[in-house]
């Protein structure tokens, strides 16, 4: 009877199909998106399609970050489903636990959505109301005059031009709500303690600028401070263009610098690690470490290490290390009782 209990337990722990193909799906496009240039292959499809903004690869980041941000939330809320952990439990706790899963898919979108609204490359609201092109069309024709005014050759392009239409004050209130629900998920995904250093770096940053608001910045130590603008004019709006700069911000916001590895560095080498543990190469480099290592104690984990560092000397990065030969040598020493 409970070896039953434990079979149906298992079994239904499993994700099921739909998540794999989501997932496989995912990384395929991320490695067509980071296909290196082929002389002719983009003009191949733009021929074969008729569009001359037709892309293969190096796909629009304002569009692709968005669409894999909220891909990979519905990967998460299927594949660690609260509410699925939870099917034995009360109907009340299910309930929040369904609660839960969609607040973290909507949570994505609500961010994604309003990237789309606040970043200058894109400014969605303006695009559905019309402005966009009018202030399009009104920057290009400013840059024009002073060029001819400077003498400067006439610009067919212009920078984009701020949003005239985005989220105001409902920014941080949006930040702050989606950053709550991915905290209250990660309970269930990476644990409590995580979560608390997280709840607790938060609270840090928001006592300080209340502290900054409240009693200002000066003859106050500087790491109790948070300053959101000048002295002159303290005010909480201020910060909106902080909170603004967290999401859109490139090199540093939410959907810049982690959706930029993660298409550009983790999904390629999953696959490499993958195809190097199954070939010949994966086994030769770890007999060879093995056959370096082999009358040291412990060899096992100097052979991940000197695995390791010869596999260094080719990607020169360490997450990506981990990637490649993490498939081979973490599991091995796992089996032989490491922790």
């Amino acid at each position: 009877m409970n070896s039953d209990n434990k079979v149906s337990d298992q079994s239904g722990a499993r994700p099921g199909p739909v998540v794999y193909w989501l997932g496989v799906t995912l990384v395929i496009v991320g490695l067509i998106n980071v296909t290196p240039a082929i002389p002719g292959w983009d003009g191949l499809w733009r021929s074969a399609t008729g569009l001359d903004f037709f892309k293969i690869r190096r796909f629009p980041t304002e569009w692709l970050y968005p669409i894999v941000f909220v891909w990979m939330m519905i990967i998460v809320a299927l594949s660690h489903s609260i509410w699925r952990a939870w099917r034995e439990k009360s109907v009340l706790r299910r309930r929040f636990g369904l609660f839960l899963d969609v607040a973290l898919v909507l949570a994505g979108l609500i961010i994604s959505g309003t990237y789309l609204v606040e970043l200058e490359a894109v400014c969605l609201l303006d695009v559905i109301t019309g402005d966009r092109a009018r202030l399009i069309a009104e920057a290009l024709q400013s840059e024009v005059e002073y060029s001819e005014l400077m003498g400067l050759p006439v610009p067919e392009t212009a920078d984009d031009p701020s949003c005239l239409n985005n989220t105001g004050g409902w920014l941080p209130l949006i930040l702050f709500g989606s950053v709550l629900v991915f905290l209250g998920y990660n309970i269930k995904v990476w644990g409590l303690p995580l979560v608390l250093i997280s709840i607790m770096i938060a609270s840090y940053t928001f006592l300080t600028v209340m502290n900054w608001y409240v009693f200002g910045a000066d003859g106050q130590n500087k790491y109790l401070v948070t300053i959101l603008s000048s002295e002159e004019v303290r005010s909480l709006t201020s910060g909106r263009e902080f909170v603004r700069d967290a999401l859109v911000n490139n090199t540093a916001g939410l959907l810049g610098r982690f959706i930029n590895i993660l298409m550009l560095l983790v999904f390629p080498y999953i696959i490499l690690g993958a195809l190097f543990g199954r070939c010949a190469g994966g086994q030769a480099l770890i007999k060879l470490a093995f056959s370096v290592t082999r009358n040291m104690r412990g060899g096992p984990a100097h052979a991940a290490v000197v695995s390791s560092a010869m596999f260094g000397t080719i990607t020169g990065g360490p997450v990506v290390n981990v990637l490649s030969t993490g498939v081979l040598t973490i599991p091995m020493m796992l089996k032989r009782g490491f922790s």
